[in-house]
């Protein structure tokens, strides 16, 4: 008995443990980006490779590239409340954009090929929310700022107006980050260390003209919106099957409880008919020893008191009479 309880009992805590598991969530929907306005030549490129010529209120997914050609060609697209704008001869791939719906967060992520792109990020982001920018020798992390990323011949530099972010050397995996804040600028060489500087006055009234970011239309505000719509709805109904899902675990999980519990009572039982078996056996065994003995103690006593009777009767030897001693000679 004392070997068996502890496993019934591990038995119990398992199920108990798998009462919490949930099957974990990875759906995601994505989101579209909207082009709000174009100078110049600006293109897309597919997920299939194929480019076309851009025009306002053209939506963006993930895989898909933004071409401007020509020093003066400028797209700016908004992403949500957060928007971007990308500057003459430069590509930039949509790498992620997507609403995690188990979690209700949010994932943007650019590379910036060649050329300039500048992000203004509406609010700080909510916690889990990702907007990353990324180029061949550097990846910038947002919380909330309005920063310029650019890249030209493996150096990128970034410059920051309003708030901060976190700056990585990619090609020096073992460097710390760095975090360039307000009116702060960075340059970002292959193998070389990161020093930070204030951006000039010169340049930071430049960067202020150039990027200034147009109001949102009304047409793409009001897609916006339906795309919000449509992602809460997702969100909501993502919670449901989240919930479904949980509740049918518990429920698989307390018929599994009963069904342990219901087999170690019989397991107990079966084991409590084995040992009183088990314990009548070795008394009518017990039983049978001590008879046994007291037969042969019986026995032995008997042949003992014969034993002793015989050795207490007298010897009586007879005389033996020499006849010859009366013969006459």
């Amino acid at each position: 008995m004392k070997k068996i309880i502890p496993f019934v009992v591990i038995l119990f805590i398992f199920a108990g443990f798998s009462c919490k598991k949930v099957k974990k969530q990875t759906e995601s929907a994505e989101r579209h980006g909207i082009i709000n306005l174009i100078t110049g030549n600006v293109s897309i490129v597919t997920k299939e490779g194929k480019e076309e010529k851009a025009k306002v209120g053209d939506t963006l997914i993930q895989g898909m590239k933004i071409k401007t050609e020509g020093k003066k060609s400028i797209a700016e697209i908004y992403f949500g409340e957060n928007a971007v704008k990308i500057l003459g001869d430069t590509i930039v791939e949509i790498k992620t954009l997507v609403t995690h719906l188990a979690t209700n967060t949010e994932e943007s992520s650019f590379y910036v090929e060649k050329g300039q792109f500048f992000s203004k990020v509406a609010q700080k982001l909510g916690k889990g929310d990702i907007y990353n920018v990324n180029t061949k020798t550097t990846t910038a992390g947002v919380r909330g700022t309005d920063f310029l990323i650019s890249e030209e011949a493996g150096k990128s530099n970034v410059a920051v107006l309003d708030g901060s972010v976190e700056v990585v050397n990619n090609t020096k995996p073992d460097a710390k980050p760095m975090v360039v804040s307000d009116k702060e600028e960075v340059d970002v060489l292959e193998g070389k260390d990161m020093v930070k500087r204030q951006i000039s006055a010169d340049r930071l009234r430049m960067l202020n003209i150039l990027l200034e970011i147009k109001a949102m239309r009304e047409e793409i505000w009001n897609k916006m919106r339906e795309q919000r719509a449509e992602i809460l709805k997702a969100v909501e109904d993502q919670k449901q099957v989240n919930k479904d899902v949980l509740d049918k675990q518990r429920e698989g999980d307390k018929a599994l409880v009963e069904d342990q519990k219901k087999r170690d009572q019989e397991m107990i039982g079966n084991i409590k008919d084995d040992a009183k078996n088990k314990g009548e056996e070795a008394k009518g065994a017990a039983k049978n020893q001590m008879e046994d003995a007291k037969n042969v103690n019986k026995d032995a006593a008997k042949d003992e008191a014969e034993k002793q009777k015989e050795g207490m009767k007298p010897k009586i030897e007879k005389f033996k009479v020499d006849k010859d001693q009366f013969k006459s000679k």
